[in-house]
């Protein structure tokens, strides 16, 4: 839960446009109104996505695909609309035609909301079709020249962020850095379909557009792409500081805040974890859940059994280059923020310099590192500084992080009545808040299915995908039911899209104690990732904030899944100065007190006014 080619075109793209263009138009709301036409990949997409047969067999005729859909259907999805325009833009590119990617991409920008993204949107794709209108000794050239011209009629402190991740992917943009991309997004799809859909298909456009024009021209992009990142002019003003929380300012006994995760490193908060009188350490399973003194709460593995493990387990091969994924993890996000560091030139070097083996690995452990690292960035957020909060834990997150394992309707029962347990252990361990930095929502379940080969068909895929998500929405919205007075705090997702278009679960619930959170970065604008919409009713610091990874190794992170925990330790604050506080109050204050930075209209969480807004209701 995403983002005209001229030329001669074979009787099979034909055939393949006039097959959209003969469908009845009308909207594209999500994934699930799009055609399920399919193409075929015989061969792993990392192994072949630079290859003259993936550009005959799937990218062109994605391309007639696209180009049939935006040509007779109103695409309402702005995530779908992005990534059809880019995909398009990145084939013209692969085509040589630099004239054509320069529409798609200033099309694209122009119907852009977000500040950044329609002033500084595609920016490299922009700067890599300019270099192809000029001879090609020209091309780095003239690229640094679009980008140069480009940002001097942005606003700098707006287009920043944006500005700084476009150089830490121009760092590591290559072949085999891009086949290990491909690896982790679609060789499982296209080990058990033959095919990919239309949706990967201009996805893969994207890494071979720059693992093609990206590193014969890094020197000139990075260079043009520093001149703003080094300019004073660009750096924006804080907002966050005057609004913190310091540690002595909240006078109250500790709140437990729960968090909802695959699990956290319980060894990084002594004396800050909150026990669960369910479970007392007396060598007994009190709750007859299998496992004996589970103290921190109900902790479940990835197939949704109870587990003693408060940090998923790691498959052999994580477990076999912990050392090495972490400082891989730690330097992307130091690229990501531009930051110069020992591992930030490692993976730099290593990007371009490494075996298309070991690059490969490198991508497709990561998603498992993450999944593993991501709960303890989140309990970092709430409890680091904040001695007014005590962590639990609920371990129950339905997705395994190392393979592609389906989810299907009996996993969705079972969950669901794992929810009903935990339910009655979140009351009985007076927990006031649960974090919920994850979502699911209907298209994701089904392209699960197709991916672990458990579904073949795509509609068949879709039908069971829907069902099994109004099973898991129904458990969720049981869940918050039967906790009332319990505070939910849901991260928005990052999406770039309102929540009602992904239709994420928890987020699109309507339930008096349920609050969903946005992210800005740290002048207050939105983030150009954050989801929003009506359902987003407060934005918090989501860009470029500081976490621990397990074992307490330190590093920046983007996203709304940071947004949400520093509004929950911000509620925490509240509670523990007024414990009367119902959460549709507590809600009430976070909103009554949020205030816009200048020149934004975001309702931003200001922690030290509703911790006042609390106090006065005491």
């Amino acid at each position: 839960m995403i983002r005209l080619i001229s030329g001669v075109w074979s009787l099979a793209l034909l055939a393949a446009a006039t097959g959209v263009m003969a469908q009845d138009a009308g909207l594209v709301r999500s994934e699930a109104d799009l055609p399920t036409v399919r193409f075929a990949t015989p061969e792993l997409p990392s192994q072949i996505y630079m290859s003259e047969a993936f550009l005959r067999d799937v990218l062109r005729p994605a391309a007639a695909e696209a180009q049939g859909i935006l040509a007779t259907r109103a695409v309402e999805d702005p995530v779908i609309l992005n990534l059809l325009r880019t995909g398009l833009a990145n084939i013209a590119l692969i085509e040589g035609q630099g004239a054509d990617a320069l529409e798609w991409v200033r099309a694209q920008r122009a119907d852009e909301t977000k500040p950044q993204l329609r002033q500084a949107g595609g920016l490299v794709r922009e700067a890599v079709a300019a270099g192809l209108l000029v001879p090609a000794e020209e091309r780095c050239e003239a690229a640094a020249r679009q980008i140069t011209e480009t940002l001097s009629a942005a606003d700098p402190k707006a287009v920043r962020d944006e500005v700084v991740l476009r150089w830490g992917q121009v760092q590591t943009a290559s072949p085999a850095y891009h086949a290990g991309t491909a690896a982790l997004m679609f060789d499982d799809t296209a080990r058990e379909q033959g095919s990919l859909g239309l949706l990967e298909a201009v996805m893969a456009a994207n890494l071979r557009y720059e693992a093609t024009f990206i590193p014969p021209c890094r020197a000139e992009l990075s260079a043009a792409l520093r001149g703003l990142i080094d300019d004073p002019e660009s750096l924006a003003e804080d907002i966050w500081t005057e609004r913190d929380l310091a540690p002595e300012t909240v006078v109250g006994d500790p709140v437990v805040v729960t968090v909802w995760e695959a699990g956290f490193d319980t060894t990084l908060f002594g004396g800050r974890m909150a026990a669960d009188p369910a479970e007392p350490l007396d060598g007994l399973d009190n709750d007859g859940n299998g496992i004996i003194d589970d103290i921190w709460g109900p902790t479940f593995d990835y197939g949704l059994e109870p587990s003693d493990a408060p940090l998923p387990v790691l498959s052999t091969t994580l477990a076999s280059r912990l050392g090495l994924q972490t400082a891989l993890e730690k330097g992307q996000q130091d690229l990501r923020f531009g930051l110069d560091t020992v591992e930030a030139r490692f993976v730099a070097a290593r990007s371009q310099q490494a075996s298309e083996q070991e690059q490969t690995l490198d991508v497709v452990v990561s998603g498992e590192w993450f999944g593993w690292a991501h709960g303890t960035w989140v309990a970092g957020l709430i409890a680091d500084g904040a001695p007014w909060t005590r962590l639990s834990l609920l371990n129950l997150y339905p997705f395994h992080q190392d393979r592609p394992t389906a989810f299907e309707e009996a996993d969705a029962e079972r969950f669901a009545r794992r929810l009903q347990d935990a339910a009655a252990r979140l009351r009985g361990a007076n927990v006031r808040i649960v974090n919920i930095s994850w979502g699911l929502n209907a298209d994701a379940v089904a392209q699960l299915l197709l991916v672990s080969g458990a579904e073949t068909d795509p509609e068949r895929a879709r039908e069971r995908g829907q069902a099994i998500a109004a099973t898991m929405r129904d458990a969720f919205d049981g869940l918050m039911a039967a906790c009332p007075d319990i505070l939910f705090v849901a991260a928005a997702g990052n999406t770039d899209q309102t929540t009602d278009i992904a239709g994420s679960i928890p987020q699109t619930l309507a339930r008096p104690n349920l609050l969903v959170v946005g992210a800005a970065g740290r002048s207050g604008q939105p983030t150009a990732f954050t989801s929003y919409g009506g359902g987003v009713r407060l934005y918090a610091l989501g860009e470029g904030v500081s976490v621990r990874a397990p074992g307490g190794q330190t590093m920046t992170a983007s996203g709304t899944s940071f947004a949400s925990p520093l509004t929950a330790r911000a509620a925490a604050a509240m509670l523990s100065a007024n414990p009367a506080l119902t959460p549709a109050q507590v809600i009430e204050g976070l909103i009554a007190t949020a205030r816009p930075a200048e020149g934004a209209a975001l309702p931003l969480i200001d922690a030290r006014a509703a911790l006042g807004w609390a106090e006065a209701r005491r």
